[in-house]
């Protein structure tokens, strides 16, 4: 396999990943974009984090993570408030109802991940996990 292919099926399968995980949370009707779970993820492990610490952990310009952010505010899951440590930035917040969203979208999540796996031995997991870490130190070195 020539590296051209390798990076078109890496490209490839995280499409395939996003689409089948969109296509499940339609299914359980959840008006939640994939990439809005993850913003929703990140705040819950990085409480107070600010928008642009968040854009720099899942790799998304500002605008992308405005307009994110800005959705699931008017959504009521998450909350800004002023940093305390820099009135220039806001720090957010999972709010009590974008807990709850967490919490129902934990064993879906779960579900979509366990789905992309399935038949994969535990040394072909590693292996696979060995390879895409190499690529991404490659990349980031």
């Amino acid at each position: 396999m020539t590296e051209k292919n390798l990076y078109y099926l890496i490209e490839l399968t995280a499409r395939k990943i996003r689409h089948y995980g969109q296509t499940i949370l339609n299914e359980h009707g959840l008006n939640l974009s994939i990439e809005q779970w993850l913003v929703l993820k990140t705040v819950s492990e990085n409480e107070g984090i600010n928008q642009i610490k968040i854009g720099e952990l899942l790799i998304k310009d500002k605008p992308t993570i405005s307009r994110m952010i800005k959705n699931l505010v008017n959504q009521e899951y998450i909350v800004k408030r002023n940093d305390t440590k820099d009135l220039r930035q806001y720090a957010i917040y999972l709010t009590p109802k974008g807990n709850e969203l967490l919490k129902r979208l934990l064993p879906i999540i779960e579900d979509i991940r366990l789905k992309g796996l399935n038949n994969l031995t535990e040394d072909e997991q590693l292996a696979a996990n060995s390879i895409l870490l190499k690529i991404q130190n490659n990349l980031f070195e």
